[in-house]
């Protein structure tokens, strides 16, 4: 690296280079290929039967995935990128920052209206598209099946499948409570949830006072009671971002007409144990954080939870900025053991794209134990946190689903209270109950995993998950049962994070350069994202803050000869 003595006129320079406070330039992360090859098999004769078994009236639910995006070249690519950059806030980009990925990438590139086109063309009905995935559902008559097998841009046809709910194995004895009222502030009393939280060591980590503030929260289920008192405290505090129901494509997720009475019932179970609130009754864990509510789940059909819906719900929820993702989605009836590899299932596939974007994904692991290998998508993800059950004493609730997955890792990741949960019920608005099922120890760990974000905002999601994982009670041997064990919120909010990252590299590029200057220089004037992968990437001088300190420090080391950053 050619080094020469730093000038005034370097530094007021870069100074000049920084973008204004809370704006962004677009910056494009272009693909290295714009389209896949078709495959081998278009439609396999597995897929193929199931598609025939289920069809209805001669018409079947499938996905339709594409070969590109209809762009061939770096100018189209510019183009469709400039246009849609503006439907990421920019709460999404900054949480996509901490993983390096606040460029508009491919996976936001929409799909091909035109592909789409042709396919209706062909007698289908489109159901929703996927900029994940690059691909869309359909209703289609199965006689066009073959033809849209054909098609040049169609790389892959699979049947669209309905997922079974993770409903609770059991519901306890409602409760009916007739406490004060009062909205007011008053001191943290739990309640009936207190052994619930006590046993994720969420209490020391509330009276440090982590509460989730700061964080987003979304939760997908089947409806939710939101004028229950437990969540009162979050809708007067403006805390409930936004509501979509992906059934009716609306933004209400109560209760509707069409729906039958129970259909909030399960939603509310897990938003409450989640993120509610009441004085003297319940808490969840991330009592203090914003929601976003996606009703995903249609109750009324034998097979109520669709792919395309849930997958609709994930992109949407990351367009906004969502930091956790809580989902108890349970198993499919198609797939087979070995597809549980972490990069079949559709939605396996999503939830990983969503964590490779910053997302912590948290799902049940299922109600489908004791036998082994029982879990099913998207629990088998291999880079989101699947939740199994304990009881109160800590031992593996019979019912948790199990590891291995396909090829050999371990399931669940951790383990919370699943069994007699404290929870809000839906039958009233002063009603708590309790509850069973992995759909409930899920949400407790969506909770804790908000409040570790709420200490370390500038961790990535992975490094989320393994300070969850490695402070776990079985993390020293971890198996099938129990995964690597009951979580500990407060010792993972105290964990250190090892240093895999070079001290002064803020943009992780793997070089010490002029980037870096610009980039901290951004970070300490102009609102620009957190040093990465961790804020203290970008402590060259080994103080304990980042500051103009650490630029002058940086520009002499980079234009000037001045010494190395320093190391931890």
């Amino acid at each position: 690296m050619i080094r020469r003595p730093i000038s005034i006129f370097i530094l007021v320079s870069l100074l000049f280079a920084v973008s204004p406070a809370h704006s962004r330039t677009l910056q494009l992360n272009y693909p290295s290929e714009f389209s896949r090859e078709k495959a081998n098999e278009v439609l396999s004769a597995k897929e193929s039967a199931y598609i025939d078994a289920k069809a209805v009236g001669g018409l079947a639910k499938v996905w339709v995935f594409f070969t590109d995006r209809g762009i061939e070249t770096k100018a189209d690519f510019s183009r469709i990128a400039s246009s849609v950059a503006g439907k990421l806030t920019d709460r999404a980009l900054d949480r996509r920052a901490k993983v390096g990925k606040d460029k508009v990438s491919i996976v936001d590139i929409p799909v091909s209206a035109e592909y789409v086109s042709a396919i209706e063309n062909l007698g289908a009905t489109l159901r929703r598209t996927s900029r994940y995935l690059n691909a869309a559902s359909f209703e289609v008559p199965l006689a066009a099946l073959d033809e849209i097998a054909n098609l040049p841009f169609v790389a892959e046809i699979r049947p669209m499948l309905g997922y079974k709910k993770d409903y609770p194995v059991s519901t306890e004895q409602l409760k009916k409570l007739e406490q004060d009222q009062s909205l007011a502030p008053t001191d943290l009393s739990y309640g009936a949830s207190y052994d619930q939280l006590n046993q994720v060591n969420v209490i020391p980590a509330h009276n440090a006072g982590y509460n989730g503030a700061g964080v987003m929260v979304a939760m997908f289920d089947t409806g939710f009671r939101t004028t229950h008192r437990v969540f009162q405290n979050i809708i007067m505090s403006g805390r409930l971002i936004a509501e979509r129901d992906f059934i009716y494509d609306d933004l209400n997720v109560d209760n509707e007409p069409e729906d039958v009475s129970s259909a909030w019932d399960h939603g509310t179970l897990t938003w409450s144990t989640l993120g509610g609130e009441w004085s003297a009754n319940h808490y969840g864990p991330a009592f203090g954080a914003s929601f976003v509510l996606a009703k995903t789940e249609d109750v009324r059909s034998e097979t109520p939870v669709e792919e395309d819906n849930w997958v609709a719900a994930l992109e949407w929820a990351d367009s906004i900025g969502v930091d956790v993702i809580s989902s108890s989605l349970g198993y499919t009836d198609w797939y087979s053991a070995e597809d549980y590899d972490g990069n079949t299932a559709t939605t396996t596939v999503a939830a990983d794209l969503a964590a490779e974007y910053g997302i912590v994904v948290c799902n049940s692991a299922g109600n489908n134990g004791p036998s082994a290998s029982s879990l099913g998508a998207p629990a088998d993800a291999d880079s989101i946190i699947a939740v199994g059950a304990v009881y109160s004493t800590g031992g593996i609730v019979s019912f948790s689903s199990r590891g291995p997955t396909s090829d050999g890792r371990i399931k669940p990741e951790v383990c919370a209270r699943g069994s007699g949960t404290a929870c809000a019920s839906s039958s009233g608005d002063l009603i708590l109950t309790s509850a069973s099922g992995t759909s409930l120890s899920c949400p407790i760990i969506g909770g804790v995993t908000a409040l570790v974000i709420d200490a370390h905002p500038s961790w990535t999601a992975m490094q989320i998950r393994d300070a969850i994982m490695l402070t776990a009670n079985n993390a020293a041997s971890p198996n099938n049962n129990y995964g690597w064990g009951i979580a500990n919120c407060w010792q993972a909010i105290s964990y250190t994070q090892p240093v895999d990252y070079i001290i002064g590299d803020a943009n992780q590029s793997d070089f010490i350069d002029i980037d870096d200057i610009v980039y901290l220089i951004n970070y300490a004037f102009g609102g620009g994202p957190e040093p990465m992968p961790v804020l203290a990437a970008g402590n060259v001088n080994g103080d304990t803050e980042v500051d103009v300190d650490d630029i002058t420090y940086l520009i002499n080391y980079v234009f000037g000869g001045g010494p190395p950053p320093m190391t931890p």
